[in-house]
């Protein structure tokens, strides 16, 4: 799969910003894809509540970075699905994609190092996604 940041909704941000990306994800392989594309988990949860349920999880990550450095600190999105639920999984032939766009949400890294990185003048000057995908068995 080719995950691409194809556009952020502004040129300049500040910490605490939402920015809002739009993101495509790509089927390289010649091997179809399934991939879930419900943003509700709860949309797949068995009405019993204390029944256990499989889905899968992708998971979409707007990384920012600098000279030295990159930290997942932009903002996520989650979309949710499974085979047993309709309208919740997409599959992805190759060189088919789909368009995925979220709205995050802009922090500092935690750390010190990179925090000491930002003060000493090494800016964020780029951004990217990254994509996982998860099945999680019912536990």
């Amino acid at each position: 799969m080719r995950t691409t940041l194809v556009s952020l909704d502004n040129t300049y941000y500040q910490v605490e910003d939402q920015p809002r990306f739009e993101v495509t994800v790509e089927n390289v392989d010649s091997a179809p894809l399934r991939l879930p594309f419900s943003p509700h988990l709860a949309d797949l949860q068995p009405e019993d509540p204390a029944q256990k349920f499989a889905y899968s999880e992708l998971q979409v990550v707007l990384w920012i970075g600098g000279k030295t450095w990159d930290a997942n600190t932009g903002g996520a999105v989650s979309l949710y699905g499974a085979d047993d639920h309709a309208h919740t999984m997409v599959t992805l032939n190759q060189g088919e994609w789909l368009r995925i766009i979220g709205k995050g949400k802009l922090t500092l890294p935690s750390d010190e190092p990179v925090s000491e990185l930002i003060r000493s003048g090494s800016v964020v000057d780029h951004a990217f996604a990254k994509v996982s995908l998860y099945r999680l068995k019912p536990y």
